[in-house]
């Protein structure tokens, strides 16, 4: 038999190869993902956090108020993972497109929520008090898929502590400190139907308040400082830590701005700062809260915070 020519056997070679392949398909399945999937909406009442189960789960007694604080947060991204593949860090509302997802099977979904570190809008950390969530969803080629199709549930997670927190329902943890030349503090009020911690100036008044002392872990924690707020002017806050084997001193957290009649929500990181100047051998520190602020001149100033709280959990 004679041999075929070079020039067909490469053409017949190539012919089988493009015949025989598949070529992958590269349209991708599209994520929507809202501001409301992942944060309580006011007006309808739906989180998609559950704290039914947390007095039991965490053997406390927390009344509906303070129920309702464990769902107040302002969560402005997301971080997603579909099918084991991270697919980055999303500002709400995104459109994700996702190109691994298989032609006849659900796909799994990790959904986490996320928020500006100290208010910064340039350092976006993921919120680790969370269980992971993972949901199987039908994603299709070529199509959009909602998320508020498949409602999304967060729980806290079993090792979370909250050793703060202030709803201003009948009360309010903040004194004047003992060097302030002023009598000013958050004293309990009701505004626009919720009960607030208030403080109103005339004029070049000033406040400085503190709490008494909470106890926190030194070490390997999440700790952080969250805060619901609207103010007319800027507001600082610190913390005085001690322990057993160190005396007092006093750090900046960081500050708030004015607010134009809004209420923000704002979340601080605690732990690096306990660390970085508690490295002793002491196991807890103590930590007193302190709010600071001013107000302008000739104006009536407000100062209004609500759902204050100190909340860890171990890292992972």
């Amino acid at each position: 038999m004679r041999p075929l020519p070079t020039p067909f056997v490469i053409l017949l070679t190539i012919t089988i190869l493009l015949t025989s392949c598949k070529p992958n398909d590269l349209t991708p399945a599209y994520l929507q993902i809202d501001y409301y999937d992942v944060n309580y909406n006011p007006e309808t009442g739906i989180s998609p956090l559950d704290v039914s189960t947390y007095n039991e789960t965490h053997g406390e007694n927390y009344d509906s108020e303070q129920l309702r604080a464990l769902m107040q947060h302002t969560f402005t991204h997301v971080n997603v993972y579909a099918n084991s593949k991270n697919l980055g860090c999303w500002k709400l509302p995104c459109r994700v497109p996702i190109l691994n997802v298989p032609d006849n099977d659900s796909s799994y979904v990790i959904i986490l929520p996320a928020f500006p570190l100290n208010g910064m809008t340039s350092t976006i950390n993921g919120y680790p008090f969370f269980n992971v969530l993972r949901k199987n969803m039908m994603l299709k080629r070529g199509e959009t898929c909602k998320v508020s199709d498949y409602p999304l549930k967060f729980i806290y997670n079993s090792v979370t502590k909250i050793p703060f927190m202030e709803t201003f329902t009948n009360s309010s943890p903040f004194t004047p400190t003992d060097t302030a030349n002023s009598t000013h503090y958050f004293q309990p009020t009701q505004v626009d139907g919720l009960h607030v911690g208030e403080i109103i100036l005339q004029g070049e008044e000033f406040f400085d308040v503190s709490t008494s002392a909470i106890t926190l872990p030194i070490g390997n924690y999440y700790i952080y400082l969250e805060m619901t707020y609207r103010v007319d002017n800027n507001m600082e806050i610190g913390m005085k830590l001690s322990t057993a084997t160190s005396s007092s001193t006093v750090h900046q957290i960081g500050g708030v701005y004015p607010t134009n009649g809004e209420w923000k929500t704002v979340c601080f990181r605690l732990g690096g700062i306990i660390n970085d100047y508690h490295n002793t051998s002491a196991n807890a520190t103590n930590v007193t809260l302190l709010l600071t602020g001013i107000g302008k001149k000739g104006e009536r100033t407000r100062f209004d915070i609500d759902d204050i709280k100190i909340i860890y959990s171990p890292r992972a």
